[in-house]
This record gives structure tokens, sequence and C-alpha cells, in this order.
């Protein structure tokens, strides 16, 4: 993809001093003591998901011997992003960016510049393919419905999932292209024989969740000390993948991430527990 230049001019403006910085120095001559910035700065570099922006640091009236960053997701400062560059993620998928950048000269004081994306941050691919789908239940459920329904969509929208590989997921209330359904573990035999009351599975255009596995994980899940949340984007991911065509998947070798279509529930042969697809399953079909 072409990069693409980002950013607006903006005048150096007198600034505090970061926090981190000693207080500047007394001028001990006549003469200005404020960088004035000559040109803009900007953004440089593609808005998508995993690619990396770089700020220019812009030409000043006299040349800075100090430089400091920070990148900005809105108005918010993002957490250690405090370099020329930035690599976006999943936070970002959305949102605007923008980066500030701090100059210091000897016998002048602190000055600063930012520049703003012109756009919002976007998935790593367009979308290439939009399916739908509907919230079902089955049994007696001992959980939230709308919690289910509301993590299962942040996992169908995260950068790392299948959007990763153009599929975008659409919940409707009526028809559609599948459902995904949390079902009461003794109700997992109904849709296949291939289902049982111990794990998730997916079943023609079902895509059942056991509400066990749901509520508490798998025993080699909590036995890493992998987190619950993590386990539900892997459930969901692993059965709707199914869904969309993928087969089961093995490891590729010890210490490596897992496949997200491997059945890591049951076993992982020396691999790492891993709920995203990997980038070689994205492009598999």
């Amino acid at each position: 993809m072409r990069s693409v230049v980002l950013g607006v001019l903006l005048v150096a403006l007198l600034a505090p001093v970061p926090a981190s910085t000693a207080a500047p120095l007394t001028p001990t001559a006549v003469g200005p003591t404020v960088l004035q910035l000559r040109n803009e700065i900007a953004i440089e570099g593609v808005l998508r998901y995993g690619r990396t922006l770089k700020v220019t640091r812009g030409e000043w009236n006299r040349t800075p011997d100090r430089y400091r960053f920070q990148w900005f997701r809105g108005e918010t400062e993002i957490s250690g992003a405090t370099g020329q560059t930035y690599r976006l993620g999943v936070a970002d998928v959305g949102q605007r960016v923008k980066a500030r950048v701090y100059v210091k000269k000897r016998h002048y004081e602190w000055a600063q510049a930012t520049a703003r994306s012109d756009g919002r941050v976007g998935y790593r691919v367009p979308v290439r393919r939009t399916v739908t789908y509907r919230i079902e239940t089955r049994g007696s459920i001992a959980t939230s419905v709308r919690e289910f329904a509301r993590q299962a969509a942040q996992t169908y929208a995260d950068p790392r999932g299948w959007r990763n590989a153009g599929v975008a997921f659409k919940r409707v209330r009526r028809a559609s292209d599948f459902s995904l359904v949390l079902a009461e573990a003794s109700w997992l035999p109904r849709f296949s024989s291939v289902c049982s009351v111990q794990w998730s599975c997916r079943a023609g255009r079902y895509v059942v969740i056991n509400q066990t596995r749901w509520k508490y994980a798998s025993p080699s899940w909590n036995g890493a000390g992998k987190s619950l949340r993590d386990y539900r984007h892997l459930v969901v991911n692993h059965e709707t993948g199914h869904w969309l065509g993928h087969g089961h998947l093995g490891c590729a070798g010890r210490g490596r991430l897992a496949p997200v279509m491997m059945q890591q529930s049951k076993g992982l042969d020396g691999c790492r527990h891993n709920p995203w697809p990997l980038g070689s399953e994205l492009w598999s079909r």
C-alpha cells in the first residue's frame, strides 16, 4: 500500500518542561528565547492496524539540541509511546492519533509542535466479506446473555481475529448466515453426535458455546494461568473458524503459539496457548 503523509502545520508553542526534564537554562545572551517552527511537522505512514507511523521533527529557526516525543490516542497520552515512531495497536483502531514533538536548545526554552492524523486508524485489510449472525440460547442459562453477546461482538471486531482476514461480522435479529448459541452443557449432544457435554462445537449453521466452558474456561487453560476473557476469545474464534471452513490444526513446533484452530482445551503438544488466528490461518482458504 502506498505510504501517505498525514498531519497539519501547527505553530510551535511555549510549553512547560516535560516532567522528566530539567528546568530550562536562563539565557546568557540577548536574543529570542523560544525556538520557532519554520515548516510543518507531519505524521508519515499508513493508518492501519499493525503499521508503524513516524512523526517528522520539523525545521526550526535554530537546530535543537534535544527532542522528545509523545503519541496520543485522541486527547489521551499513550503510555510508553515516547519515540519518534509508533506502531498502531488494537486500541488504536477506529481512533484518531496525534504526535507531539518537544524541542530544546541551550539558552532557549522548550517549545512544542503537534501533528494530527487526517483520519481514523483502520483495520489491516478492508472488508472483503460480511457475514451476519444472531444470538440464541438453549437450556437453562445461568450467566448474562447480554454480556455474552457483547463479548462475542468484541471478539468479532478485534483486529487480531477473523476480521484480520477481511471478514466483518454483523449481528442481526432475524434471518442470518449463522447462529451463535450459548447453550447449557447438557444440550450440546442435541445439535450433533460430534458435540459433547464437555466442549463447545459447531454443527451446521450453529456455532455453539458450551456454557460451562464460557463460565469456567478449561483445566488446561486455567492451569497455564491464562485469563477467562482470553479463553472466551479463543472459543468464539475457534468454533466460528469451523463455520468459516477451517479445520483442526496441530502444533507447528515446541514453544510456538498454537493455532487458534488447534484443540487447545485438550492439549498443546508443546505449543503455547493462543486465542487469536495465526497469520497462516487467516489466508489458508
